[in-house]
């Protein structure tokens, strides 16, 4: 298990990688989900990449400015993420004609754009760019390039955009909950930390 969780990110882009694989191999094959999902997986896995190694250092920066062990590996934090990737992109994938959790990624992509922007703020950091943000703002714009193609091909209803925006964001709190617990804190101790800390910015103006 130790192995797993050292080189999670190695075995999800192994993973995702013969996916993409196959897909290129097959495209025509696909359904539109299942062409749209593949290209969410190389964008996801450079994303993560990104996040983590080139440059990396994602992590340590959203968890500056809370109280944290020092000793817990970014592997280890990122192996909860590892395992909500493969679910969010391999499930719509092998269902083909699930429009609602194919909205998942597309979802989770435009949210991606925004926090990884707005993290240059908040994190108060001197350059503007926070890692991740590169490939964020890639799955941002292809989501949006998207969304007309599925309300085009599916017309997507209202609801359909609310239940996918409600299991984007369930699935996503899901994670963040495991994501908090490797470094030892909770939703509520990550809230106040942060409170705390744009409290500090404030008062300092």
């Amino acid at each position: 298990m130790k192995k797993i969780i050292q080189y999670n990110l190695e075995i999800l882009t192994c993973i995702l990688t013969v996916t993409i694989l196959y897909s290129v191999l097959n495209w025509n094959e696909l359904s539109l989900l299942q062409q749209m999902t593949a290209i969410f997986m190389l964008l996801y896995t450079l994303h993560e990449w990104e996040e983590s190694r080139f440059p990396g250092g994602f992590y340590r920066i959203f968890f500056s400015k809370c109280n944290i062990d020092p000793n817990v590996s970014e592997a280890t934090m990122h192996f909860p993420v590892a395992i909500y990737l493969l679910v969010i992109l391999l499930v719509p994938y092998s269902l083909g004609e699930s429009v609602v959790f194919a909205l998942i990624p597309v979802v989770l992509a435009i949210f991606e754009g925004f926090i990884h922007t707005a993290g240059i703020i908040i994190h108060q950091l001197k350059k503007p760019y926070s890692p991740g943000m590169i490939t964020a703002w890639i799955m941002f714009a292809y989501s949006i390039y998207t969304i007309p193609q599925l309300n085009s091909q599916f017309k997507l209803s209202a609801v359909t955009w609310l239940v996918g925006i409600i299991l984007t964001f369930v699935s996503f709190f899901i994670m963040e909950t495991q994501f908090l617990k490797t470094v030892g804190i909770t939703i509520k101790d990550f809230q106040t930390s942060m409170k705390n800390h744009m409290m500090e910015r404030l008062n300092k103006k």
